[in-house]
């Protein structure tokens, strides 16, 4: 097992990423110092996969197990589900000493979350993410929150977990539409921040997919991710400035997941919007196309979502105004300058946005 210290103040928090972590969930939940009462939020799917040991490690602790199941779309993650597990807190007698875990993907992590910084005006939780974009991204940081049906993620706080427990064995559990939009992910850290993982990458994109590593290089590709997340996180907590680089493909592919009623899986929106993203730098000059064709080809290799066609540009575009990095009535972009390396762009105008959304659409109806 590897341990991420993750150093912010007052509240710095460790990210364990290992196989076999989940059966010492209880023991090192403990060695948090977090009480005895705990709320266990999981969706209908993980529950019937992963619930059992995750609450039978907790009880084996000494702790007392609330179970709440949710639907784990993204459709289901509003203010009613939110109320729901309110609800289920209240009735359990749940106080301020108790804690909430997130046994999930990004979906069941970001409402959790928002459910502890909400609750009895914010209790601890602990994130044991279920999918690579929680592994990678979602679990680490401390964004929490829930969609509204004009745009996704504009209800939340920033709220850091006490906790992060990666098993890396969960992820054989997954269907490969999950793995290929949880790529999403991983690729678009290494456009941002790491010409070599991407290299990486496109040597080995459909070994890493289909999940053809041993344990130990498993651990050491999801670590790595982990390991960017957090030193950003560290470096930028409240996204003033260098955080803001991790929504790379986001401002768009928010868009197409709003615009779509999230009929595509969030890595698969951000697979469109990285191509989307690419495009604007490229018409701007920014990034020299050689390297625009490098990115595509990768993600064409991962796998590009069809149907965007059929969704109005004139929505898409509208949708991305409702982004939270939009500043004073104008868009802001991350946008490539070189594969490892991206910039925060301002004054990007609709027509440039609906120019790159025809563009994607075209390429890839």
């Amino acid at each position: 097992m590897q341990t991420i210290a993750l150093a912010l103040e007052p509240h710095p928090y460790a990210i364990h990423v290992g196989h076999g972590v989940l059966s010492r969930l209880g023991a090192l939940c403990r060695e948090a110092g977090l009480g005895r009462q705990v709320a266990l939020v999981t969706d209908h799917t993980v529950a019937g996969l992963h619930l059992a040991p995750a609450a039978a490690s907790l009880r084996e602790a000494g702790f007392a197990v609330t179970e709440v199941r949710i639907a784990g779309t993204d459709a289901a993650k509003h203010l009613r589900t939110a109320e729901e597990v309110f609800g289920r807190l209240i009735e359990a007698g749940l106080d301020r000493r108790a804690w909430v875990l997130a046994l999930g993907g990004g979906v069941v992590g970001d409402l959790a979350g928002f459910v502890a910084a909400t609750f009895l005006r914010g209790i601890p939780f602990v994130q044991v993410p279920t999918t690579i974009v929680s592994q990678v991204d979602a679990s680490i940081g401390g964004k929490t929150g829930v969609n509204h049906p004009l745009g996704k993620n504009m209800i939340g706080a920033f709220h850091q977990p006490r906790l992060v427990c990666i098993d890396t064995a969960l992820l054989r559990t997954l269907p490969r539409r999950e793995l290929v939009a949880g790529m999403a992910e991983v690729v678009k850290h290494a456009l941002i921040r790491d010409a070599e993982l991407f290299s990486l990458l496109e040597r080995d994109i459909e070994r890493i997919v289909g999940l053809e590593l041993s344990p130990d290089e498993l651990d050491q590709l999801i670590a790595a991710n982990a390991r960017i997340k957090a030193e950003v996180v560290a470096a930028d907590e409240k996204e003033s400035e260098l955080r803001a680089l991790l929504n790379y493909g986001h401002t768009i592919g928010h868009a197409i997941e709003s615009a779509s009623q999230y009929g595509y899986l969030h890595g698969e929106a951000v697979i469109l919007g990285m191509i989307g993203a690419g495009e604007l730098a490229v018409q701007r000059g920014m990034w020299p196309a050689p390297e625009r064709q490098r990115q595509d080809a990768l993600l064409a290799r991962l796998g590009i979502p069809a149907g965007l066609s059929r969704l109005s540009a004139d929505l898409i575009v509208e949708r991305t105004r409702a982004d939270k990095k939009r500043l004073e009535g104008r868009h802001r972009f991350v946008l490539p300058r070189r594969i490892g390396q991206v910039e925060i762009i301002d004054g990007i105008s609709d027509g440039e946005v609906q120019a790159a959304v025809a563009y994607i659409q075209h390429q890839h109806p």
